[in-house]
């Protein structure tokens, strides 16, 4: 099945993030997420930041997925690099993206273009310039909670030695609320399904995203789809700042033949020079470029 694997690991990061945020916010009125959620808006409040992703999907223990990506971001400076690279169990597929003078630009390890894309003001910049991540609003962690039930009483929380902590959700059968497991169902199902797979080749030629062709071998999951075990960790350092992050999802379902398949999601996230990173830069000089229209940010929450 051949596919374009930025939307797939799009949706599947998409997927673990909203699952991840679900878990964490079931950790609130604990001591666990009261201290997961101070590193955390500690480490929204850096004014730089290096990040270290690992993924991995596996089908029935076999690797159908796997990518890495650096993502260095200058909120002062506002400016962002990435590199990032997609295995498909025989292909690896590379892309690079820059945020710098006032553009945002990609390029695709099978393309020689650069695609440059203007950026418009941040939905969540302030009058003085300056940019931070959006926080959640009240009432949609309210609704959050409310969900996940008495399932935040699972979140707990460690002090190490070195004055660091470590905190952890780990859920598993009907400890997983009903709408975290619908959320990852659908995910699975249409992960499977290339239902990402929108717009024609002329809509495709004029999105800033590079794309590549992915050969992948996801099930399409049609049946039984269920959320076996959802496991959230974070190493919080001394300075109460997120040091890493990982989840680990794992999901059953069967096929149109009624195979039964066991796909399992591992995410790996180290955090790492805070307030001393610079993102990297690209000469575009003699660089073939082309243009392409941007509708504005519609990242964050809107208020």
């Amino acid at each position: 099945m051949r596919k374009k694997w930025l939307p797939v690991a799009a949706g599947f990061g998409l997927g673990a993030v909203m699952l991840l945020t679900s878990g964490f916010s079931a950790m609130a009125g604990t001591s666990g997420y009261d201290v997961y959620k101070t590193a955390l808006k500690n480490t929204k409040a850096a004014e730089s930041i290096t990040s270290h992703v690992d993924m991995t999907v596996t089908d029935n223990g076999m690797e159908v997925l796997s990518g890495t990506a650096v993502i260095k971001m200058n909120h002062k400076l506002k400016t962002m690099s990435m590199v990032a690279a997609m295995k498909d169990g025989k292909q690896t597929h590379e892309v690079q993206a820059f945020r710098q003078d006032g553009k945002m630009i990609f390029k695709s390890s099978d393309q020689e273009e650069y695609r440059l894309m203007t950026q418009n003001a941040s939905k969540w910049q302030h009058k003085d310039g300056a940019e931070t991540a959006p926080n959640m609003p009240k009432a949609a962690e309210q609704v959050v909670d409310a969900l996940v039930g008495n399932i935040r009483d699972l979140a707990t929380v460690e002090n190490e030695s070195d004055g660091s902590k470590h905190t952890e959700l780990h859920l598993s059968g009907n400890q997983i609320p009903a709408v975290v497991n619908a959320l990852g169902s659908l995910v699975a199902s249409k992960a499977g399904s290339g239902d990402w797979e929108h717009g024609s080749r002329k809509q495709a030629a004029q999105s800033p995203n590079p794309s590549s062709d992915l050969e992948l071998n996801l099930p399409k999951l049609t049946d039984n789809i269920k959320i076996e075990h959802i496991n959230f960790d974070a190493k919080i350092n001394p300075d109460q700042i997120l040091e890493k992050q990982t989840a680990e999802i794992n999901i059953t379902g069967t096929d149109d033949s009624g195979k039964s398949h066991i796909l399992t999601v591992q995410i790996h996230i180290d955090f790492t020079d805070y307030n001393q990173t610079t993102p990297d830069r690209v000469d575009l000089t003699g660089k073939r470029i082309t243009e392409v229209q941007s509708d504005g940010p519609k990242r964050g929450w809107h208020h």
